[in-house]
Order: C-alpha cells, then structure tokens, then sequence
C-alpha cells in the first residue's frame, strides 16, 4: 500500500476538493467497493482526525465529504468554498430577477448588491399576502373577505390559480362558482381583508379545480392588463402618433403583443401609425391616456367615445382648477 501521507500530498497537490472515498481507493490501490469502502472511510477518518495537523474532514455523514490537509496545500478547499458561495449569488440572483422587490417576503432579506431590480411598490397595501398565497395556489380552495366599495364586504370562496402583477398590483386569479358552474374572477390583494394568517381560511376537504393547460395564456392573449371583459370581442385598434419620441417608444415598448407598425412616422407631417388587436379594457384606456397628446386613436368604436368622454370629463376638471385659480389670485 502508499504512503498515507503520500497520498494526501499527491491528492492535495490537484488543487482539486478530494474526497475521503477518493483517498481510501489510492491508499488501496484500486477501487474499494461501496460497503467495504464506507467502513474503511469511517475508520480512516477517525484516524486522521486524531492528527491536528493533517486533515480536517468536512460533511462526515457521507462519502461526499471532502477534507482540507491543514499542513499542505489548503487551495482546493478553498476553491470549492468560492465555487459553492458563488453558486448561492447566482441562485440569489436568479431569485432576486424572478421575485423582484419580493425577495424579502421569502427568504427574509435582499441583497445590497444586486445586479437586477424588478419594479416593486414596497408600501403596497398586503403585499405579504404574496407569500401566503403561493402555498396554497393550484392546490387548495380558500375563503376570505373581500372589500369592494366603501362598505360592501364580501365572503369569497375560491380556487386560486395564478398571481399576477400589473403595474405595480398585485391579482389573484382562480374559479369562484356562479349558478353551479366554475367562472374565472380576479381579486386585488390591496382589498383582501387581511390582519392575520387565519384569515385565509382553507378548505383542505374540498376537491380543488384545476384550468386546462395553458389556460391563462390564453386568457391573457387578447387583452392589455388584467381585465377581461365579458361579451366582449376583439377588435382592432388604429392608434396615431404625433411626436417621434413617442412613436419611438411604441416602438420598443409595444403596448401588446399584436401591435404592428402600419406607417412610419413623417417628420413633416409629424405623424405616425400602430395598429393593435385586443379586447378594449380599462387598462388599454388608461395606457393610451398616458400618453396624452402624443398619440390619438382613430376610427369608429365604442372605445373611441370611452376614450373621448374620459377627456372631456379632464377638461371639466382642469377648467375648475384654472377657475380656482383665477378666484385665488383676485
């Protein structure tokens, strides 16, 4: 047989984290089976640990411990350590991309030093029901009370589906029954009555609905935010452009996914066209009103007039404010 010591010199000599499985083979000579070799692991371990000086052996409940020869070289060990933290940043970062702001809510804390910041509203009326959610979506049909209005209080059963975030709020998605039958219903977070845990009540005796495979993709498809009007159809959206910035910036932030270019922006004429086929909702009316009057939509629908009415109810109010202000000054 080799040197014990031998061994370890050569084995610490590939700056590589070793194994005691790998040292009892070379102290052999040949490979050791699996039986035999975990005797043999555990008796030369003890035996090395009695020397200070020689090894400190790492995870010793199994054969995929490693050890460091305190008296020769220490790299290996150390490069595993580097190797193992910097695979912990790379799952923290990953988990920091995917949960934005929301990595405090599961693991406790967030990193000063990320590199990706996903936009969070941190103040957000029970965004920790985020967390508390997320145990029982797709598996258990809960209760709660849900305040819509000022004073209509309401007890919801459902079966949870799919959390989502648009614009910085959150939704809960799942089937509630109506007359019997299973019908999609989206509820704000910041309205979920919500002080302690038990407050999501769950109902671990219901037999849970599940949504066909792909479902919510398909929900979402035709639609800008989270609103799905019912009785609704598609239809398509002719959206004018009169500033390049903002021609620009349809450009590389579509407002959906159909949005196509039908004319390039003139800068003479300063003008430009998108077109866009979706289901009409109110977060379509407030993204295109955010633009103000850099864009203007064309056509003959009920959404035009949507879209006109909220205007002029604007000019209403900021011809009030204008009057208070002339008031005030006199």
């Amino acid at each position: 047989m080799k040197d014990l010591w031998a061994v370890l010199d050569e084995k610490a000599s590939t700056e590589k984290f070793i194994t005691l499985e790998e040292i009892v083979n070379d102290y052999y000579g040949k490979k050791i089976p699996r039986s035999y070799s975990t005797s043999e692991s555990n008796r030369m371990k003890t035996f090395l640990n009695r020397n200070k000086d020689a090894i400190e052996y790492k995870n010793g409940r199994s054969l995929d411990g490693g050890f460091r020869y305190k008296k020769g070289f220490e790299y290996f060990h150390q490069q595993l350590d580097e190797e193992k933290s910097l695979s912990r940043m790379n799952e923290d970062s990953q988990k920091l991309f995917l949960t934005g702001g929301l990595q405090m809510l599961f693991d406790g804390n967030t990193s000063m030093n990320h590199l990706i910041e996903l936009e969070c509203v941190s103040e957000l009326q029970n965004l920790c029901l985020v967390k508390v959610l997320a145990k029982h979506i797709g598996k258990r049909v809960i209760s709660f009370q849900y305040q819509q209005g000022y004073e209509n209080l309401m007890e919801i059963t459902m079966h949870p589906h799919l959390l989502k975030e648009y614009n910085s709020r959150w939704f809960l998605f799942g089937y509630v029954i109506e007359n019997e039958l299973p019908k999609v219903v989206n509820f704000s977070l910041d309205r979920i009555v919500y002080r302690k845990e038990s407050d999501i009540h769950v109902h671990r005796q219901q037999e849970f609905i599940r949504v066909p495979q792909n479902f919510y993709q398909e929900y979402f498809k035709d639609i800008v935010g989270v609103t799905r009007p019912e009785g609704e159809n598609v239809q398509t959206i002719i959206i004018r452009t009169t500033d390049f910035k903002v021609h620009h910036l349809l450009l590389t932030k579509p407002i959906h996914s159909s949005q196509k270019e039908t004319v390039p922006f003139d800068i003479n004429n300063k003008e430009g066209e998108f077109a866009i086929t979706v289901i009409p909702n109110i977060e379509l009316q407030t993204r295109l009103l955010s633009y103000g009057p850099g864009i203007y939509v064309t056509g003959d629908s009920s959404f035009l007039q949507q879209l006109k009415d909220a205007v002029a109810k604007m000019e209403v109010l900021y011809d009030k404010v204008k009057s208070h202000r002339v008031i005030t000054d006199a």
